[in-house]
């Protein structure tokens, strides 16, 4: 893509991120990434007074919420957002990779808590201690993903839809 081009895309981008949400904007799910954050500390809460059961129940409550938010993304929101063409920075791609990413480094987690439960708690202290350093990098992924939903993905599909769409949409988000 020649470099005018691809600026007059940032900028496209840039100006449908700056704009004033409307009533009935996807940045409403960002509750879903707040409720995830909160889970998760909640979860390391756990992890550190090493209650390895009540981590292992959170982390079973974050993986269920973060996989319900990856299915409405990947089977609601993506193909809406599909019509807005080409966004730098926002190919669908990246957004489905870093799901995986997100799934794989939780399937570890869940892998590792159960083996803990059967160590002493001194036999366990290095391997929490690995646990939260994979903590990090799950949130550092959490937050890279989660500012270009807010920045990109979000803010796009506000432009794409009418509020009557919009709405509907985000009914199916957010089911009872």
């Amino acid at each position: 893509m020649p470099v005018e081009r691809l600026l007059e895309e940032l900028n496209r981008v840039v100006d449908i991120s700056r704009q004033e949400p409307p009533p009935s904007s996807f940045l409403s799910l960002l509750e879903t990434h707040e409720w995830l954050d909160e889970h998760f500390l909640l979860h390391q809460e756990a992890l550190l007074a090493q209650d390895l059961l009540l981590a292992l129940q959170i982390l079973e409550k974050v993986e269920e919420g973060q996989r319900e938010h990856i299915r409405v993304e990947e089977e609601i929101l993506l193909p809406v957002y599909a019509r807005a063409g080409q966004i730098p920075g926002g190919n669908p791609e990246f957004y489905i990779n870093e799901h995986r990413k997100m799934l794989t480094i939780l399937d570890g987690f869940k892998e590792t808590l159960p083996r803990l439960i059967e160590k002493s708690p001194g036999e366990r202290r290095r391997e929490i201690i690995e646990l939260f350093d994979q903590g990090y990098w799950f949130k550092r992924l959490l937050e890279h993903h989660d500012n270009r939903e807010e920045n990109i993905l979000y803010p796009v599909l506000d432009g794409v839809t009418s509020e009557e769409e919009r709405e509907e949409l985000l009914e199916k988000c957010f089911p009872e």
